[in-house]
Protein backbone atom coordinates (compact mmCIF):
# COMPACT_ATOMS: atom_id res chain seq x y z
CA UNK A 1 0.00 0.00 0.00
CA UNK A 2 1.41 3.42 -0.87
CA UNK A 3 1.47 6.48 1.37
CA UNK A 4 -1.44 9.45 0.91
CA UNK A 5 1.31 11.99 1.22
CA UNK A 6 -1.85 14.88 0.95
CA UNK A 7 -2.12 13.75 4.73
CA UNK A 8 1.43 13.91 5.79
CA UNK A 9 2.43 16.73 8.28
CA UNK A 10 4.62 18.81 6.12
CA UNK A 11 6.43 21.95 5.86
CA UNK A 12 6.08 24.17 3.37
CA UNK A 13 9.24 26.58 2.57
CA UNK A 14 7.77 30.08 2.48
CA UNK A 15 10.27 30.98 -0.59
CA UNK A 16 9.34 28.43 -3.24
CA UNK A 17 6.63 26.02 -1.65
CA UNK A 18 8.08 23.01 -1.58
CA UNK A 19 8.64 20.00 1.24
CA UNK A 20 11.74 20.97 3.69
CA UNK A 21 13.14 18.57 5.66
CA UNK A 22 15.48 18.70 8.64
CA UNK A 23 18.76 19.02 8.47
CA UNK A 24 21.42 17.79 11.12
CA UNK A 25 24.46 19.51 10.14
CA UNK A 26 22.88 23.20 10.52
CA UNK A 27 20.13 22.07 13.49
CA UNK A 28 17.57 24.04 11.04
CA UNK A 29 14.67 22.94 8.37
CA UNK A 30 16.29 23.36 4.81
CA UNK A 31 14.75 23.36 1.47
CA UNK A 32 16.52 21.25 -0.88
CA UNK A 33 15.45 23.24 -4.09
CA UNK A 34 16.01 27.10 -3.21
CA UNK A 35 18.13 26.53 -0.63
CA UNK A 36 16.70 28.07 2.18
CA UNK A 37 16.58 27.88 5.98
CA UNK A 38 14.08 28.12 8.64
CA UNK A 39 15.11 28.17 12.32
CA UNK A 40 13.43 25.77 15.08
CA UNK A 41 12.30 27.30 17.89
CA UNK A 42 13.95 25.72 20.97
CA UNK A 43 12.18 25.04 23.76
CA UNK A 44 13.56 23.37 27.37
CA UNK A 45 11.24 20.05 27.75
CA UNK A 46 9.14 19.57 31.43
CA UNK A 47 9.43 16.53 33.56
CA UNK A 48 6.21 14.57 33.89
CA UNK A 49 5.40 13.10 36.95
CA UNK A 50 5.20 9.31 37.44
CA UNK A 51 2.45 8.26 39.22
CA UNK A 52 -0.01 11.00 37.68
CA UNK A 53 0.63 9.86 34.14
CA UNK A 54 1.21 5.98 33.91
CA UNK A 55 -2.63 5.75 31.89
CA UNK A 56 -1.22 6.15 28.32
CA UNK A 57 -2.30 9.68 26.34
CA UNK A 58 -3.85 9.82 22.94
CA UNK A 59 -1.65 10.27 19.48
CA UNK A 60 -1.81 13.64 17.77
CA UNK A 61 -5.02 13.05 15.46
CA UNK A 62 -2.42 13.51 12.31
CA UNK A 63 0.11 11.29 12.94
CA UNK A 64 -0.01 8.29 9.44
CA UNK A 65 1.21 5.21 11.17
CA UNK A 66 2.23 2.16 9.33
CA UNK A 67 3.80 -1.37 10.02
CA UNK A 68 5.63 -3.48 8.47
CA UNK A 69 4.29 -6.77 7.69
CA UNK A 70 8.02 -8.56 7.56
CA UNK A 71 9.49 -7.52 10.87
CA UNK A 72 6.37 -6.03 12.46
CA UNK A 73 7.77 -2.16 13.43
CA UNK A 74 5.68 -0.16 13.41
CA UNK A 75 6.37 3.60 12.58
CA UNK A 76 4.59 7.11 12.08
CA UNK A 77 6.09 9.74 9.14
CA UNK A 78 6.27 13.35 10.21
CA UNK A 79 7.20 14.81 7.23
CA UNK A 80 7.84 14.14 3.30
CA UNK A 81 8.90 10.70 2.79
CA UNK A 82 10.08 9.59 -0.60
CA UNK A 83 10.25 5.48 0.06
CA UNK A 84 7.63 3.23 0.97
CA UNK A 85 9.88 0.83 2.83
CA UNK A 86 10.69 -0.11 6.27
CA UNK A 87 13.22 1.67 7.79
CA UNK A 88 14.59 -1.53 9.89
CA UNK A 89 14.28 -4.08 7.73
CA UNK A 90 14.02 -2.82 4.02
CA UNK A 91 10.88 -4.66 3.20
CA UNK A 92 8.55 -2.75 0.92
CA UNK A 93 4.30 -2.38 1.12
CA UNK A 94 4.28 -1.29 4.61
CA UNK A 95 0.92 -1.10 5.51
CA UNK A 96 -1.09 1.94 7.06
CA UNK A 97 -2.74 1.45 10.48
CA UNK A 98 -5.63 3.73 12.16
CA UNK A 99 -6.54 4.10 16.04
CA UNK A 100 -3.06 3.50 17.25
CA UNK A 101 -3.29 4.78 20.23
CA UNK A 102 0.00 5.77 22.76
CA UNK A 103 1.70 8.76 24.27
CA UNK A 104 2.83 12.00 23.21
CA UNK A 105 6.73 12.56 23.19
CA UNK A 106 6.99 15.22 25.10
CA UNK A 107 11.01 15.32 24.51
CA UNK A 108 13.00 15.22 21.33
CA UNK A 109 17.04 14.75 20.70
CA UNK A 110 17.70 15.76 17.18
CA UNK A 111 19.41 14.51 14.91
CA UNK A 112 23.49 15.97 14.69
CA UNK A 113 24.48 13.56 12.46
CA UNK A 114 23.68 13.90 9.02
CA UNK A 115 23.13 10.35 6.01
CA UNK A 116 26.32 11.20 4.43
CA UNK A 117 28.47 10.99 7.51
CA UNK A 118 26.42 8.22 9.04
CA UNK A 119 26.86 6.23 5.72
CA UNK A 120 30.92 6.83 6.06
CA UNK A 121 31.12 5.88 9.48
CA UNK A 122 29.33 2.55 8.41
CA UNK A 123 31.19 1.63 5.92
CA UNK A 124 34.66 2.59 8.53
CA UNK A 125 33.04 0.11 11.25
CA UNK A 126 32.04 -2.31 8.52
CA UNK A 127 35.81 -2.44 7.07
CA UNK A 128 36.49 -3.05 10.77
CA UNK A 129 34.95 -5.93 11.14
CA UNK A 130 38.01 -8.44 10.64
CA UNK A 131 35.81 -11.70 9.69
CA UNK A 132 32.89 -9.98 7.47
CA UNK A 133 33.17 -10.56 3.90
CA UNK A 134 35.06 -7.65 1.96
CA UNK A 135 32.21 -8.15 -0.88
CA UNK A 136 29.47 -7.41 1.88
CA UNK A 137 30.57 -3.68 1.87
CA UNK A 138 29.09 -3.01 -1.60
CA UNK A 139 25.70 -3.61 0.21
CA UNK A 140 25.80 -0.26 2.29
CA UNK A 141 24.56 1.67 0.27
CA UNK A 142 23.82 5.37 1.19
CA UNK A 143 20.35 5.39 -0.29
CA UNK A 144 19.61 2.62 2.07
CA UNK A 145 20.15 4.34 5.83
CA UNK A 146 16.64 5.83 6.89
CA UNK A 147 16.76 8.24 10.29
CA UNK A 148 14.46 6.82 12.84
CA UNK A 149 13.51 8.47 15.85
CA UNK A 150 12.82 5.57 18.62
CA UNK A 151 11.07 5.68 21.32
CA UNK A 152 12.79 5.99 25.50
CA UNK A 153 11.81 6.92 28.65
CA UNK A 154 14.18 8.44 30.58
CA UNK A 155 13.48 8.34 34.22
CA UNK A 156 14.57 10.08 37.40
CA UNK A 157 14.27 8.81 41.15
CA UNK A 158 15.48 9.28 44.25
CA UNK A 159 15.84 6.10 46.16
CA UNK A 160 16.80 4.84 49.49
CA UNK A 161 17.63 1.88 50.20
CA UNK A 162 17.78 -0.27 53.32
CA UNK A 163 20.04 -3.69 53.77
CA UNK A 164 21.17 -6.40 55.81
CA UNK A 165 23.97 -9.29 54.63
CA UNK A 166 26.65 -11.42 55.34
CA UNK A 167 30.25 -9.95 54.51
CA UNK A 168 33.78 -10.89 54.89
CA UNK A 169 37.20 -9.39 55.32
CA UNK A 170 40.60 -10.96 54.49
CA UNK A 171 42.57 -11.65 57.53
CA UNK A 172 45.72 -13.25 58.85
CA UNK A 173 47.14 -15.66 61.72
CA UNK A 174 49.62 -17.80 62.81
CA UNK A 175 49.43 -21.15 63.42
CA UNK A 176 51.36 -24.17 64.18
CA UNK A 177 54.44 -24.65 66.56
CA UNK A 178 58.08 -25.56 65.35
CA UNK A 179 58.58 -26.26 61.77
CA UNK A 180 54.97 -25.90 61.35
CA UNK A 181 54.75 -22.59 62.56
CA UNK A 182 53.46 -20.85 59.47
CA UNK A 183 50.90 -17.64 58.47
CA UNK A 184 47.66 -18.31 56.95
CA UNK A 185 45.20 -15.99 55.23
CA UNK A 186 41.18 -16.76 56.10
CA UNK A 187 38.17 -14.60 55.54
CA UNK A 188 36.50 -13.36 58.54
CA UNK A 189 32.79 -13.60 58.18
CA UNK A 190 30.19 -10.97 59.98
CA UNK A 191 26.44 -10.11 59.73
CA UNK A 192 25.75 -6.35 59.07
CA UNK A 193 23.62 -3.96 57.88
CA UNK A 194 22.86 -0.45 56.70
CA UNK A 195 21.38 1.87 54.26
CA UNK A 196 22.37 3.57 51.14
CA UNK A 197 20.61 6.96 49.49
CA UNK A 198 21.02 7.52 45.55
CA UNK A 199 19.42 10.27 43.11
CA UNK A 200 19.66 8.74 39.86
CA UNK A 201 18.97 11.00 36.35
CA UNK A 202 17.99 9.92 32.76
CA UNK A 203 18.07 6.32 32.89
CA UNK A 204 17.30 5.51 29.35
CA UNK A 205 14.80 2.83 28.82
CA UNK A 206 13.96 1.94 24.90
CA UNK A 207 10.36 1.13 24.00
CA UNK A 208 10.55 0.02 20.59
CA UNK A 209 9.71 -3.36 19.37
CA UNK A 210 12.49 -2.82 17.13
CA UNK A 211 15.43 -1.77 19.08
CA UNK A 212 16.05 -3.95 22.58
CA UNK A 213 17.63 -2.51 25.86
CA UNK A 214 20.97 -4.45 25.28
CA UNK A 215 21.47 -2.57 21.80
CA UNK A 216 20.63 0.81 23.15
CA UNK A 217 23.40 0.23 25.65
CA UNK A 218 25.54 -0.48 23.01
CA UNK A 219 24.57 2.79 21.27
CA UNK A 220 24.94 4.74 24.65
CA UNK A 221 25.49 7.26 25.72
CA UNK A 222 23.01 9.71 24.31
CA UNK A 223 23.50 13.61 25.35
CA UNK A 224 20.00 13.74 27.35
CA UNK A 225 20.57 17.25 28.56
CA UNK A 226 20.22 18.66 25.45
CA UNK A 227 16.80 17.12 24.96
CA UNK A 228 13.99 19.80 23.53
CA UNK A 229 10.61 20.24 23.96
CA UNK A 230 9.14 18.10 21.74
CA UNK A 231 7.73 19.58 17.82
CA UNK A 232 7.23 17.67 14.70
CA UNK A 233 9.28 20.23 12.40
CA UNK A 234 12.46 17.78 13.97
CA UNK A 235 10.35 14.48 12.07
CA UNK A 236 10.49 16.39 8.58
CA UNK A 237 12.14 13.81 6.69
CA UNK A 238 12.33 11.70 9.37
CA UNK A 239 10.47 8.56 11.14
CA UNK A 240 9.32 8.21 14.40
CA UNK A 241 8.39 5.00 15.89
CA UNK A 242 5.59 4.13 18.22
CA UNK A 243 6.58 2.58 21.34
CA UNK A 244 5.17 -0.25 22.84
CA UNK A 245 6.58 -1.14 26.07
CA UNK A 246 3.44 0.79 28.90
CA UNK A 247 5.32 3.29 30.83
CA UNK A 248 4.74 0.96 33.79
CA UNK A 249 6.31 -2.07 32.55
CA UNK A 250 9.02 0.83 31.56
CA UNK A 251 9.72 2.10 34.88
CA UNK A 252 10.03 -1.72 35.30
CA UNK A 253 13.34 -1.66 33.48
CA UNK A 254 14.50 1.35 35.09
CA UNK A 255 14.26 0.00 38.44
CA UNK A 256 16.16 -2.98 37.14
CA UNK A 257 18.73 -1.18 36.02
CA UNK A 258 18.96 1.42 39.47
CA UNK A 259 18.83 -1.70 41.63
CA UNK A 260 22.32 -2.96 40.35
CA UNK A 261 23.66 0.39 40.28
CA UNK A 262 22.30 -0.01 44.51
CA UNK A 263 23.85 -3.31 44.61
CA UNK A 264 27.26 -2.55 43.13
CA UNK A 265 27.55 0.79 45.58
CA UNK A 266 26.19 -1.41 48.55
CA UNK A 267 28.72 -4.35 47.77
CA UNK A 268 31.93 -2.28 47.53
CA UNK A 269 31.86 -1.12 51.25
CA UNK A 270 33.05 -4.65 51.30
CA UNK A 271 35.58 -7.01 50.29
CA UNK A 272 33.81 -9.89 50.59
CA UNK A 273 29.95 -10.94 50.04
CA UNK A 274 28.17 -13.67 50.88
CA UNK A 275 24.48 -12.64 50.48
CA UNK A 276 22.59 -9.50 50.69
CA UNK A 277 19.25 -8.25 50.61
CA UNK A 278 18.02 -4.98 49.42
CA UNK A 279 15.24 -3.34 50.02
CA UNK A 280 14.24 0.04 48.48
CA UNK A 281 11.72 2.91 48.08
CA UNK A 282 11.25 4.76 44.99
CA UNK A 283 10.30 8.74 45.35
CA UNK A 284 9.75 12.07 43.47
CA UNK A 285 9.76 9.61 40.04
CA UNK A 286 9.75 11.55 36.94
CA UNK A 287 10.00 11.02 33.29
CA UNK A 288 10.43 12.21 29.89
CA UNK A 289 8.66 10.13 27.26
CA UNK A 290 11.86 11.26 24.63
CA UNK A 291 12.49 10.51 20.70
CA UNK A 292 15.95 9.52 20.20
CA UNK A 293 17.64 9.47 17.04
CA UNK A 294 19.38 6.83 14.98
CA UNK A 295 20.35 6.09 11.88
CA UNK A 296 19.48 2.24 10.54
CA UNK A 297 20.98 0.75 7.19
CA UNK A 298 19.30 -2.49 6.46
CA UNK A 299 20.86 -4.20 3.87
CA UNK A 300 21.09 -8.23 2.13
CA UNK A 301 23.83 -10.77 1.65
CA UNK A 302 23.41 -13.73 -0.22
CA UNK A 303 19.75 -13.39 0.02
CA UNK A 304 20.39 -12.77 4.47
CA UNK A 305 19.01 -9.95 6.03
CA UNK A 306 21.66 -7.21 8.29
CA UNK A 307 21.31 -4.43 9.41
CA UNK A 308 23.46 -1.61 11.08
CA UNK A 309 22.65 0.82 13.61
CA UNK A 310 24.04 4.25 14.55
CA UNK A 311 23.56 6.72 17.15
CA UNK A 312 22.12 10.00 15.81
CA UNK A 313 24.23 12.10 17.78
CA UNK A 314 27.76 10.81 18.15
CA UNK A 315 28.10 8.01 15.12
CA UNK A 316 28.34 5.02 17.40
CA UNK A 317 27.66 1.86 15.83
CA UNK A 318 26.08 -1.57 16.55
CA UNK A 319 25.10 -4.00 14.22
CA UNK A 320 25.55 -7.74 12.87
CA UNK A 321 27.57 -8.82 9.96
CA UNK A 322 27.62 -12.00 7.96
CA UNK A 323 30.77 -14.16 8.53
CA UNK A 324 33.25 -15.11 5.91
CA UNK A 325 34.20 -18.78 6.38
CA UNK A 326 37.79 -18.20 4.48
CA UNK A 327 38.59 -15.28 6.90
CA UNK A 328 37.65 -17.54 10.03
CA UNK A 329 39.70 -20.34 8.92
CA UNK A 330 42.79 -18.09 7.80
CA UNK A 331 42.53 -16.16 11.51
CA UNK A 332 42.38 -19.78 13.35
CA UNK A 333 45.42 -21.26 11.06
CA UNK A 334 47.10 -18.46 12.01
CA UNK A 335 46.92 -18.52 15.55
CA UNK A 336 47.82 -22.16 14.84
CA UNK A 337 51.11 -21.27 13.43
CA UNK A 338 52.20 -18.89 16.43
CA UNK A 339 51.35 -21.50 18.69
CA UNK A 340 53.11 -23.91 16.62
CA UNK A 341 56.25 -21.38 16.92
CA UNK A 342 56.12 -20.54 19.97
CA UNK A 343 56.25 -24.50 20.84
CA UNK A 344 58.62 -25.15 18.61
CA UNK A 345 61.20 -22.27 20.41
CA UNK A 346 60.69 -23.38 23.33
CA UNK A 347 61.10 -27.21 22.42
CA UNK A 348 65.07 -25.45 21.52
CA UNK A 349 65.65 -23.72 24.27
CA UNK A 350 64.89 -26.95 26.21
CA UNK A 351 67.35 -28.61 24.46
CA UNK A 352 69.86 -26.09 24.44
CA UNK A 353 70.02 -25.46 20.88
CA UNK A 354 69.82 -21.62 21.07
Amino acid sequence: MGFDYNNLAVVKCESCGADMTYDPDTGKLACAYCKSTRDIEKRVPSLRDYLAEREHGAVEADDEVYKCPNCGGIVKFGGFQTATVCPFCGAPGIVKLQDIKGMKPDSILPFRISKRLAYINGKVWLKRRIFAPSKCRKCLKAENFSGVYIPSFAFNSDTYSTYYGRFGVTRTRTVGTGKDRHTETYIHWFDDSGSCAKAFENIAVEASPQIKQKELKKLMPFDMSNTEAYTREYLAGFTAERHDLSLADSFGVAKGEMDELIRKTITSRYEHVDYVNINTKYSKIKFRYTLLPIWVCAYTYKDKQYRIIANGRTSKITGKTPVSGAKVGAFVAGVLSVIAAIALLVCHFSLGIF
